[in-house]
């Protein structure tokens, strides 16, 4: 075996050194952590100077993190005039410092989170965000608080665990168990995350709503926020788009509207857009029995199918296309529409119905139940037997000089063998919300006609 030799004369050269490195050890250690602690209490100092003489910042405790250039603070709270924020625990990392860009912070974190704001409270279990720049903004004016700056800050990435929000004006209770939020900023395309949605609305009535997993691609978050600031509305977004949804269900003392899976995408720019839509498993309601719905009173309870709908529009025009919007559906039928519309206001989309009107269209119907209901629900409405009215409908129409009338009996006579087709070319557009009211009185001429309605069964 190799003998080991120690060389004793290093060794006690190096043995009196040892006290004298452990005391520069320490002694710079202690100059890090009060030149880190001195600088932590500049930053609050700044801060608080920020803010304004209305607005404060507290905390139980505070204490730097030398290497990580950061802070840790316990109990923390923050309030101005229109909102108060409290935080069990926050921890800053990766502090870069102030520029002209703004404040630069790597990663901040905070846990039991509460905001009291607008007589609405939010609290979250944890927020979490990466690669956050805190915009630089001019100081306070006559005494007013700083602008929270939603609309002008910058976030690589942010989670929100556990998200809560109770408004009581509106009655309103949401939780979202998981959400994540990356690249925003103005300008930015973002991507929004969220996992288990539900809201309740307690007004009478009680309304639920819940999403299993929601996914939001490509919209500019923070330009939609500042439009939203500065003019209480959303601007016209030129951002390609892409929406997920599963699983999402509107409730209240019974069921309203259920759908599996939502996929829809959109191109837009300042000329055209265009639009890629598709709903699998939807199921809509009626509202109970004693309220007026189409689906009450052609005898149906509820609606269950499938939805795509693809359309191409002109934003300078105001036109839109549908090419085409289908509808399956096992129980009732199948309907395809290719149509144009006008009058459409591409940045409201939910006024839709009340300013679109027809241009043309081209409607085709395969029926498995709905004509028939439709028969019976007429012959109600008129306290006629069901095959009476049938008879004499039939005959009536068989005898007609309208070829569309005879047409239409053909389909009404054996429904599974001839599939109708419908043609609308108006004289001039007609409000979409009239054609279900002037198809109902196709048969009088003075109605057809102005419609350019013609009916037939290839």
């Amino acid at each position: 075996m190799q003998e080991i030799t120690v060389d004793t004369a290093l060794v006690k050269k190096i043995f009196p050194a040892l006290p004298m490195v452990a005391l520069v050890l320490v002694v710079g250690s202690w100059g890090l952590h009060h030149f880190a602690q001195r600088r932590l209490e500049a930053g609050i100092a700044d801060f608080r100077a920020a803010i304004g003489p209305n607005a404060s910042f507290s905390y139980a405790t505070a204490k730097p993190r030398t290497l990580a250039r950061g802070a840790r603070f316990t109990s923390v709270t923050y309030h101005n005039p229109v909102m108060t924020l409290t935080a069990a625990n926050v921890r800053l990392g990766g502090m870069k410092g102030n520029n002209v860009q703004g404040e630069k912070i790597g990663s901040l974190i905070l846990q039991k989170v509460q905001v009291m704001a607008w007589g609405n409270t939010f609290s979250l279990d944890e927020v979490d965000l990466s690669d956050l720049t805190l915009p630089n903004g001019a100081r306070p004016v006559d005494n007013a608080p700083q602008s929270l700056g939603f609309d002008s800050l910058v976030l690589g990435e942010g989670v929100f665990t556990n998200f809560h929000l109770a408004a009581p004006a509106t009655q309103t209770d949401m939780t979202v168990a998981h959400m994540r939020v990356d690249h925003y900023g103005l300008g930015q395309a973002s991507h929004l995350d969220l996992d288990h949605l539900a809201t309740q609305i307690n007004l009478t009535p009680t309304r639920r709503i819940t999403v299993d997993h929601l996914e939001l691609d490509g919209p500019d978050f923070a330009g939609q926020v500042a439009s939203l600031i500065q003019s209480g509305h959303l601007v016209h977004e030129t951002h390609p788009y892409r929406v997920d949804l599963k699983k999402g269900v509107i409730e209240s003392s019974h069921p309203l509207l259920q759908v599996d899976r939502l996929v829809s995408s959109r191109t837009s720019t300042e000329v055209e857009d265009k639009m890629d839509s598709r709903l699998t498993n939807l199921a809509i309601w009626s509202t109970g029995t004693d309220s007026i719905s189409l689906l009450n009173a052609f005898g149906y309870d509820h609606f269950m199918g499938n939805v795509h709908v693809v359309s191409a529009g002109d934003r300078s025009a105001g036109h839109l296309r549908l090419e085409p919007m289908t509808v399956e559906s096992p129980d009732m039928g199948n309907l395809t529409v290719i149509a144009e519309l006008d009058q459409i206001p591409f940045d409201d989309m939910l006024v839709v119905p009340e300013t679109a009107r027809v241009v043309s269209a081209a409607i085709t119907w395969e029926d498995r139940s709905l004509a028939s209901h439709v028969i019976e629900a007429l012959a109600r409405s008129r306290e006629t037997p069901v095959d009476a009215y049938r008879q004499t409908l039939l005959a009536s129409l068989s005898a007609s000089d309208d070829a569309s009338m005879r047409a239409l009996g053909r389909f009404l006579q054996s429904p599974a063998d001839h599939p109708l087709q419908l043609a609308l070319r108006p004289m001039k557009p007609v409000n979409l919300m009239m054609i279900g009211v002037a198809l109902s009185m196709a048969s009088d001429p003075s109605i057809a006609a102005p419609l350019g309605l013609t009916i037939s069964t290839p």
